[in-house]
């Protein structure tokens, strides 16, 4: 474990620069944790930070015009994904980012590096780094993640996601060579805390929230989120079985739904609205009179709850799905699916009052003020 913090960089607050390695091209913003990196990058923009971006691209494109109005420089490194590297001890999230090119331009400079994700840290205890300011932020307890992932599917995805969260549990103290870890939630901050001491709370990373953008919501209630991920689609699942017998207009919003989550939808009438740019996800969002959200498995923070909870609509959800935060009071919690399906069908009776709109806006703009909470950059690197 890393006992104590040295300061290594000769940064000066007025020459503000810093790296970030991005797990994925952080634009468009249809999952969370590209909204999360992507509010990030504007926010340290926004506090004077000239930024080097590195993104790995493996299908979502490069998007220069989006990307380039809040960095200084942008790299792209294609992700390949051999066999070998599912063959490796080190875990293949890992391994198929270990791109020396990135390392060669890291080493260009002394300026501080952000690390997004335990999935680009290949080069985290590199010694060439060892005099680098060096940031780790966790979007989840990654083996405990894919784990559950692993007991969510079968055939090759289950042994693909059972061998990765083995050999992810190993290679996780790997982050005592972190100078920093910025964590997503408070159960989180618990648990590295055992591997470095150096370990704080980071929110998750969203959009400037406005108190005046309270709107008049549709009749539907809406599930949303990447439904390539098997946790997503079980949660589609589990909430279509759940208010079956309501009657409620149901619409499921995501990219890449599978056959399975098609065929099941259209068996029980309910929308399924597929691959939606950002404008339409967010009108779809911000229209729901009601979004019903689950999951089995409560590591990070769900970002898809946040941007429902930044809507005008009511937000049902299970147990897990706040736990180990402080969103319980912003939210409808049951997590039997008669209970659920009971106040689902009470809540889309009555719009969410301007009132509890407004007060659940204070609380989101207290709690996720991403400008004010990415101060602790400076904190961290003027140590």
């Amino acid at each position: 474990m890393k006992q104590q913090f040295s300061p290594k960089s000769t940064l000066k607050l007025s020459e503000k620069h810093i790296h970030i390695v991005s797990l994925d091209v952080p634009y468009p913003l249809n999952y969370g944790g590209a909204i999360d990196i992507f509010y990030r990058i504007v926010a340290l923009h926004q506090l004077g930070y000239k930024i080097t971006l590195h993104c790995f691209e493996y299908g979502r494109g490069h998007n220069e015009e989006m990307l380039e109005k809040y960095t200084d420089k942008l790299y792209y490194y294609p992700r390949k994904k051999p066999l070998v590297d599912w063959l490796s001890q080190t875990p293949f999230i890992v391994n198929t980012r270990g791109h020396a090119e990135l390392l060669e331009n890291l080493l260009e400079d002394d300026f501080p590096i952000l690390f997004e994700g335990l999935h680009t840290t290949y080069f985290l205890r590199d010694e060439r780094l060892k005099n680098r300011v060096k940031i780790v932020r966790t979007h989840n307890i990654e083996h405990e993640y894919y784990k559950a992932l692993g007991q969510q599917t079968s055939g090759t995805k289950k042994i693909f996601f059972q061998s990765e969260a083995w050999k992810l549990e190993k290679y996780e103290p790997i982050l005592e060579h972190a100078d920093h870890i910025l964590a997503i939630q408070e159960n989180d901050v618990k648990h590295f805390k055992q591997l470095n001491n150096s370990v704080h709370l980071l929110p998750a990373s969203l959009p400037t929230l406005q108190k005046t953008n309270y709107t008049s919501t549709d009749q539907y209630c809406l599930f949303h989120g990447n439904l390539s991920v098997p946790e997503n689609e079980h949660a589609a699942l589990w909430i279509i079985e759940a208010l079956a017998s309501t009657r409620i207009p149901l619409i499921i919003a995501g990219k890449e739904p599978s056959d399975h989550l098609n065929k099941v939808c259209e068996e029980n009438g309910i929308s399924l609205r597929a691959n939606l740019s950002s404008d339409e996800m967010s009108e779809l969002i911000q229209g729901a009179r009601l979004h019903v959200l689950f999951t089995k498995q409560s590591t990070g923070l769900k970002l898809k709850l946040l941007q429902s909870l930044n809507s005008s609509g009511h937000v049902l959800v299970n147990d897990k799905m706040v736990e180990g935060t402080t969103l319980h009071a912003q939210c409808v919690v049951k997590s039997t699916k008669e209970a659920y399906a009971s106040k689902a069908f009470e809540l889309m009776k009555t719009k969410l009052s301007e009132e509890a709109f407004n007060e659940r806006q204070l609380f989101l703009n207290q709690q996720f003020d991403t400008r004010k909470n990415c101060k602790i950059f400076e904190e961290l690197i003027n140590a």
